[in-house]
């Protein structure tokens, strides 16, 4: 069993070696297929893998190996050692399993690009990145594979080099999420310093042995890398930033891997935050205060990766709130539900962009719904899964996090249960604002031209684009019931043993309760939707040029994050580095170092005087030179 978890970590890594090394001696279009197959076997081993585990009792379900000592230095010893429980699985099988399904899409988005090798290699070194970090035994090794996907992360939106707009993409998400490795650094070294281990089973046992403040202040450096990666306030501005990059990699990245690593993270780490109560109430208030922005946002983008890039931000939100409430197993839950139903839109509005020869903006599209009917099909299930209708699997996963606040019972829980009633709500007018913009009203100018001539001569997309999209339709539909309140509890029994302090559960009745409020606000969502947008409703328009003026100005500018950081970190550095120019360089360095030049270049340009090429002025200066020698001899023999 835990040789197969070797082998889901290598096949990856082995992919982006071949790819990398060499190079043009492999066909473009074998790249992807290559690429594919990898994957398609890491799904296979992990799969093979959780279904042993599942056959194992129940104690017996937490394996470790470690093929040798990695670093070692008097008493700090790291071995290279992986972690397989059932929250490693879940992880396993989304990385792998949405994973394989964006290589086999990325086959026809990609296809005559000329650096398709090099997209392939870079997705399989992604994909690597991301199982060592779920897979690792401690946390250096995790720390390892949390700055390669950062690697990763900026190597694929920076694909399209030529572009500036995405190489200051890729720039801003490698130094947002340098800060959170810091972070995670530091937390790293507290508890080692306090523990004297890195691996999980020492600190998961001495984690009882710390004082509150040493603990709070471990989960707070923790909570950094988590924000950082996750994307959650205030380390977030990245991320919308990020659809710079090829459509595929928007699904890679915000779909399934690298922005739930910071929720993995944080229920990974349970027995340590279980210690610490009020690192949890944060992550509870940054996730709540983070689904709303990100949902008021969304309904004002008018990119149409930028709309699904928020809904993503929106949707962390909701699996940092149900984590920092204790409800572990749901946060896990919402993460495995929101990597089918979110890479699925991901991937519509790449089938979108595609027919319309790359534009992305809502306001120039309409009425693709006659000429594009699967793709509106499939991404209705996903728009509807998002919002949380029943019974789609949106619904089960986020109103399990909203039933477990309303469990707990704290003044906490219930501004995260108020808070995310209103998600919901927000939730419901910004999708479906997408779906008729896009899809319902009637088609625009460019969309009329575009269209129909490219999808009639291309189809919706190839067929490497169009199945991924129809799977990811079923598990979107269906994965939710895996946990139905009083039917299964799959979810629940599965993920409960990662968490030895207990998780909370909401009683049967309060997530059906919880469940008939949600679908009530998302389908008032909706039906606001479908009268500003569907209806061709001035309303909008008024509320954007009269009395909401400002906050619909605020939320365009996105809260004013970016000038924010702008003001403060670059307008700050400017004005110091500024000052020390002219206080302490030009004084101390410049100033001198000038005046040397001036006297060098002085004594030069009385020289080149006597380098006058005149025979008779050099018989003179040799003549003046030996009467001077002949003197100088004299006077020192007398």
């Amino acid at each position: 069993m835990i040789e197969l978890v070797w082998i889901t970590l290598a096949l990856p890594l082995a992919g982006a070696a071949l790819l990398a090394l060499l190079g043009m001696a492999i066909p473009s279009r074998a790249a992807g297929l290559l690429a594919s197959l990898v994957m398609l076997a890491a799904f296979v081993a992990a799969a093979i893998a959780t279904v042993l585990l599942a056959q194992q009792p129940e104690e017996g379900r937490q394996v470790s190996s470690t093929l040798w000592s990695w670093l070692s230095s008097g008493n700090f010893n790291v071995g290279l050692e992986v972690w397989f429980d059932q929250l490693t699985a879940v992880m396993l099988l989304v990385v792998t399993g949405i994973g394989f399904l964006i290589h086999v899409y990325s086959i026809g988005y990609m296809k005559g690009d000329l650096q398709e090798r090099r997209f392939f290699a870079y997705l399989n070194m992604f994909v690597f990145s991301m199982l060592l970090l779920v897979v690792s035994g401690n946390l250096v090794l995790l720390l390892a594979g949390w700055g390669l996907v950062g690697l990763s992360s900026y190597l694929l939106i920076g694909f399209w080099h030529q572009k500036p707009s995405a190489v200051a993409a890729a720039k801003k998400a490698f130094v947002m999420n340098a800060i959170g490795d810091v972070g995670l650094a530091l937390g790293i070294f507290l508890l080692f310093s306090e523990l004297g281990t890195v691996t999980y089973a020492g600190i998961f046992e001495g984690a009882a042995r710390l004082d509150g403040t040493t603990a709070l202040i471990a989960c707070l450096l923790l909570l950094v890398g988590a924000v950082a990666k996750s994307a959650q306030l205030p380390l977030h501005t990245w991320l919308p930033d990020a659809m710079e990059g090829p459509t595929p990699v928007s699904a890679l990245i915000h779909a399934a891997t690298m922005v739930t690593a910071g929720v993995y993270l944080i229920a990974r780490m349970n027995p340590l935050f279980s210690v610490a109560p009020y690192a949890l109430d944060i992550v509870v208030v940054i996730g709540v205060l983070g689904l709303l922005m990100s949902g008021a946002i969304a309904i004002v983008q008018t990119d149409i990766k930028r709309i699904i890039a928020f809904s993503t931000m929106s949707q962390i939100a909701y699996m940092f709130v149900g984590v920092g409430l204790g409800a572990y197993w749901a946060g896990i839950f919402h993460l495995f539900t929101h990597a089918f139903f979110k890479a699925l839109l991901f991937m519509g509005a790449g089938l979108v962009i595609h027919a319309l020869h790359g534009e992305q903006d809502v306001r120039n599209m309409g009425g693709l719904r006659k000429v594009m009917p699967k793709t509106y099909f499939c991404m209705m299930i996903g728009a509807l899964a998002l919002v949380g209708i029943f019974p789609l699997s949106g619904g089960f996963s986020k109103d399990a996090i909203l039933g477990a606040a309303l469990h707990v019972d704290t003044p906490i829980a219930w501004l995260a249960y108020i808070g995310g009633l209103v998600g919901a709500l927000l939730t419901g007018i910004y999708t479906f604002r997408l779906m008729f913009l896009v899809f319902h009203r009637r088609m625009t100018p460019y969309a009329e031209r575009v269209a129909p001539p490219s999808i009639k001569h291309h189809g919706e997309g190839p067929s490497s684009m169009l199945w991924p999209v129809y799977i990811l339709a079923i598990g979107a539909a269906f994965t939710g019931l895996v946990q139905v309140p009083g039917v299964t509890d799959l979810a629940f029994s599965w993920l409960e043993p990662i968490a030895p302090g207990g998780m909370a559960e909401a009683s049967i009745g309060q997530d059906w309760l919880t469940t008939g409020i949600a679908v009530a606000l998302g389908v008032t969502g909706i039906a606001i939707a479908w009268h500003l947008y569907l209806r061709e409703s001035e309303a909008p328009s008024e509320i954007r040029l009269g009395r909401g003026r400002l906050i619909a100005h605020t939320l365009e500018r996105r809260a004013y994050w970016d000038d924010l950081y702008t003001v403060v970190f670059e307008g700050t550095t400017q004005w110091a580095s500024g000052a020390l120019r002219r206080g302490v360089d030009r004084p101390a360095f410049q100033w001198p170092l000038d005046g040397i030049g001036t006297f060098t270049a002085f004594l030069g340009r009385s020289v080149t005087v006597i380098q006058n090429g005149v025979v008779r002025s050099y018989a003179l200066v040799f003549a003046l030179g030996i009467a001077g020698l002949l003197l100088y001899l004299l006077v020192r023999a007398a």
